[in-house]
């Protein structure tokens, strides 16, 4: 059975073109005859291989049992099993049939585009480099582990030899032991040492074993030979993938280097012009900004001067305050004068009162005295009258009876008379009482008056302090208002001001909200130069491994 036979009927061989392969790598016939020659790799080494195909073949199981536990045993490697469409035991089958391969192959074309294939199948699996030429270190031991046991069993087979030749040349059989024994340069004679002295081997006898060990050695070495040209198969097509990736890579990258500057070529125009457009509106701004700034020195002074009013204004209604507070004194002051001034006026009022009720008693008496003297009159008349009767008659005659009725007359006017004037004497002690009672309230009237004219003139004081208490305050409130004209001049100024820096600043929000826009603008070019240059570092969508799309 052709242990190839066993190669290429993987799931994975599918997505491996060897033609292809051989060619992108250049192993053609001149290229294998060479690399052999390199290496040293001939007909002898051929035949040696074939040579080991039975021990190979004996231990091709084991040692795919032993070379995938060592596999297995670590995690990276043991993920690259996993990935195999194959199970491990067909794994494990597909390198014994390799390993026994290296004895059968006929070494040519077909049997190196075997090793291409299986070199592929590996870099398509994703395992490294490191890992398929590190797992030949595993095979070494494993194959030169046997191979030290059959160069050994060689160096018996041809002492044994050696001893059976040696005994069908001597006519008397010495024996196996003593042969061996003299072979080692242990029989005592002169022959069997050294110019020095030194016990040496038979030179037949080394002759024999070191022909034996380089017999094993070259077999060892013809297996170096076959799986150093494998190996550098299998690198190639690792050496070839890494190419083609860079290649498509570097392709991708020249094409999208040709994109990006035809797509940058239009962005980067525009984000001149409004670069420049921009250094327009920067410069508009900073002629604002110097306006503003002037304005706002002009503004600085005019509120500068506002304080200095202000501070005035504030000394102003300090002293009005104080000048307040005296005419508050005054004013109070002036009240209380005038509390005072309205008792003594409401006492007045009663003294006056009480004159009045007097003088209509004085009245009254007056009237009685006034009767009286109205019947004194009357009795002055009478008597008068009497007297000039009392005249006549007594001219007349001197008639006594007359003269009695007279006297009579005369005695009942003066009763009479007496007794008006004891009522007279008693209506002008009533008089003089009053007139006492009169001049008392009058007196007290009096004092009232003086005591009202001292609260009056206190309150006079008073009122003239209010009053000059509120000229100075008139004049305090003059100085304020004129304080108040040159601060409301001043916030005219301060307004004006303002107005022109409101202006200003419109215009500076003009030229901001086109700047704005501009660099709006300048970042939409930006972006889309960004999202052109980010597309360098972009890779492409990586195609999903070939073992994942195996069904």
């Amino acid at each position: 059975m052709n242990p190839e036979r066993s190669f290429g009927n993987g799931g994975l061989n599918r997505f491996v073109d060897v033609d292809e392969l051989i060619g992108n790598i250049g192993l053609d016939d001149d290229e294998i005859a060479w690399r052999k020659e390199f290496v040293g790799f001939d007909e002898d080494d051929q035949r040696r291989l074939a040579d080991l195909e039975s021990l190979l073949g004996a231990n091709s199981d084991r040692i795919a049992e032993e070379f995938y536990e060592n596999l297995l045993e670590y995690e990276e490697t043991r993920a690259i099993v996993d990935r195999s469409p194959k199970g491990v035991e067909a794994l494990k089958r597909t390198q014994s049939a390799y390993l026994v391969s290296l004895a059968t192959g006929t070494y040519d074309r077909a049997y190196f585009e075997n090793r291409a294939r299986i070199g592929k199948l590996h870099e398509i699996l994703d395992m490294p480099l490191k890992q398929y030429v590190g797992q030949y270190g595993v095979y070494y031991e494993l194959l030169l582990t046997r191979l030290s046991d059959r160069v050994q069993q060689q160096v018996v087979d041809a002492v044994e030899e050696w001893i059976t030749e040696r005994e069908a040349d001597e006519a008397e059989p010495t024996g196996t032991i003593d042969d061996l024994i003299g072979a080692f340069g242990f029989g005592g004679g002169s022959d069997d040492r050294s110019a020095g002295g030194e016990l040496t081997l038979e030179q037949s006898f080394e002759q024999t074993i070191r022909a034996a060990i380089d017999d094993g050695m070259m077999d060892v070495l013809a297996l170096l030979r076959i799986i150093n040209l494998d190996l550098q198969v299998a690198v190639d097509t690792y050496v070839d993938s890494y190419a083609r990736d860079l290649e498509r890579a570097t392709e991708r990258r020249r094409q999208l280097a040709h994109e990006v500057e035809a797509d940058v070529r239009d962005p980067i125009e525009e984000l001149y012009d409004a670069s420049e457009l921009v250094a327009n509106r920067a410069e508009a701004i900073s002629g604002h900004a110097s306006n503003q700034a002037s304005a706002l020195g002009r503004v600085s002074g005019e509120l500068e001067d506002q304080s200095a009013a202000v501070e005035e204004i504030a000394s102003t209604a300090d002293e009005v305050r104080a000048e307040s507070a005296r005419t508050e004194r005054l004013a109070a002051s002036g009240v209380e004068s005038a509390d005072g001034a309205l008792a003594d006026l409401e006492a007045i009022d009663e003294a006056v009162e009480r004159t009045e009720t007097a003088v209509d008693r004085l009245e009254e008496r007056i009237d009685r005295i006034d009767d009286v003297v109205s019947r004194l009159e009357s009795l002055s008349e009478r008597t008068e009258l009497l007297a000039t009767n009392a005249k006549i008659e007594s001219t007349r005659s001197d008639d006594d009876a007359t003269m009695g009725v007279i006297a009579e007359e005369v005695r009942t006017f003066a009763q009479r008379t007496k007794r008006d004037v004891t009522s007279i004497e008693e209506a002008l002690e009533d008089v003089r009482a009053d007139a006492v009672e009169t001049i008392e309230a009058t007196e007290e009237t009096v004092d009232r008056v003086d005591a009202g004219t001292d609260r009056v003139r206190e309150t006079v004081d008073s009122l003239e302090g209010v009053h000059e208490a509120a000229r100075s305050t008139a004049a305090g409130m003059e100085d304020v208002a004129a304080a108040t004209d040159q601060q409301a001049r001043s916030l005219e100024v301060t307004v004006e001001t303002v107005e022109g820096v409101s202006t200003a600043a419109d215009r500076i929000a003009d030229a901001t909200e086109s700047l704005a826009a501009a660099s709006q603008e300048q970042t939409a070019s930006l972006g889309e130069v960004g999202d052109t240059v980010g597309r360098l570092g972009d890779d492409p969508e990586p195609e999903p491994p070939v073992y994942d799309r195996i069904e």
